[in-house]
């Protein structure tokens, strides 16, 4: 946690001018309450829209008046609905505006170690060597965590923390985070769904309508927050939103061949998640097909992620699919839970190498903010 820790400092004194708030991505031309900007002058990042963080930290100082807040937001239903993370940020801060940064950052940091622990402990479960568990900081979702201040990756430790529960047999500390996830991201209901998988399988009725009442809080408040705007899903077709992701011209502002590297470079990992996401439906037939007595439960969230992904692509809004660092960090899990089926067989080399355009892509923008930060540390 202290790279993460060097990295933020690395680049808010070398990008951001000092301002740690920059580290939300703040959008040239997005709009903020008079009573945020009045006490804590924003770094605007040079996108217009910004990134989601920015709504985040937004909620964080006054999680109680989201309602006020959504009229700035984008998305302000989906938005609103992913409270958890910014309510407890506000209540550790004691409600206090000028704590409210610090306590997000030391947040952050927390949920991110707690996810190379529970990695580690997994990767141990398996046999294997703890230092897999450092795997968590390559996953488009911890990225995304380190760079803008997502909640992706808060959701990803959360998710580790379940299944180890759940392996351990750590039962009510693991239903607790089924109940907890969906508040980070709304996909933390599907976590749940590979629990209840795996009671149906296995005929454990009870603790099947255990788990089953886990999405209940989430649904309620899913319902309370209609009112707020946002959009349902519609059908496209079949896969439309994956021939738009292949038919649209990434913007490079960038001369040959470092347009055209980029361009194949995004070819590259929606090839390889696409694959990943074929390998979670294969795991589906491994379940049943296998003789041993393994644990199904990864292999049934893989499969679950991977059709969820695949249904994703034909229904609208499908924005999450015009980019790796959006898809590849919305459906993480996926690839956390494959990576753990592929540790279980020894197949870590293979999936390593099915990982890594997804990550080489995601991962050039930190890489890109931190030679910003280093050329103008230097003078340059």
């Amino acid at each position: 946690m202290a790279a993460v820790l060097l990295w933020w400092t690395l680049v808010v004194h070398g990008a951001y001018g000092g301002r740690w708030n920059g580290l939300y991505c703040n959008g040239s031309a997005a709009k903020f309450p008079a009573w945020l900007e009045g006490r804590e002058p924003l770094y605007r990042v040079p996108s217009p829209a910004g990134y989601d963080g920015q709504w985040y930290h937004l909620l964080a100082h006054r999680p109680l008046e989201y309602r006020e807040s959504a009229a700035f937001m984008d998305w302000p239903r989906f938005r609103c609905q992913r409270i958890l993370f910014p309510l407890l940020v506000w209540l550790v801060a004691g409600g206090r505006f000028e704590w409210v940064d610090p306590v997000y950052f030391s947040m952050m940091l927390a949920a991110l170690g707690a996810g190379i622990y529970f990695a580690a402990q997994l990767a141990g479960q398996r046999g294997r060597t703890a230092l897999w568990g450092l795997v968590f900081l390559l996953m488009p979702a911890a990225i995304g965590s380190i760079e803008r201040m997502l909640l992706d990756g808060v959701l990803l430790a959360a998710a580790l923390g379940m299944w180890f529960f759940l392996e351990t047999g750590r039962l009510r500390a693991a239903w607790a985070l089924g109940v907890l996830a969906p508040f980070l991201r709304e996909t933390g209901l599907l976590l749940s769904a590979g629990a209840c998988a795996v009671w149906l399988q296995q005929r454990r009725w009870q603790r099947l309508v255990f788990w089953a009442a886990t999405p209940a809080p989430f649904l309620f408040w899913m319902w309370w927050t209609l009112d707020l705007p946002g959009s349902s899903p519609q059908w496209l077709g079949l896969f439309a939103n994956f021939q738009r992701a292949l038919e649209r011209a990434a913007p490079y502002p960038y001369p040959f061949p470092w347009a055209d590297m980029l361009a194949l470079l995004d070819l590259a990992a929606f090839t390889a998640f696409l694959a990943a996401a074929a390998w979670g439906l294969f795991e589906l037939r491994r379940i049943f097909a296998r003789r041993e007595n393994g644990q199904p439960l990864l292999a049934f969230v893989a499969a679950i992620f991977s059709a969820t992904a695949l249904l994703s692509a034909s229904l609208h809004p499908g924005d999450v699919w015009d980019e790796a660092y959006a898809y590849a960090r919305v459906f993480s899990p996926l690839l956390m839970a494959l990576f753990f089926e592929a540790l279980s067989r020894r197949r870590e080399v293979l999936y390593l190498l099915l990982l890594a355009p997804i990550t080489l892509r995601v991962g050039l923008h930190p890489a890109a903010a931190t030679v910003r930060s280093l050329r103008h540390l230097c003078g340059l």
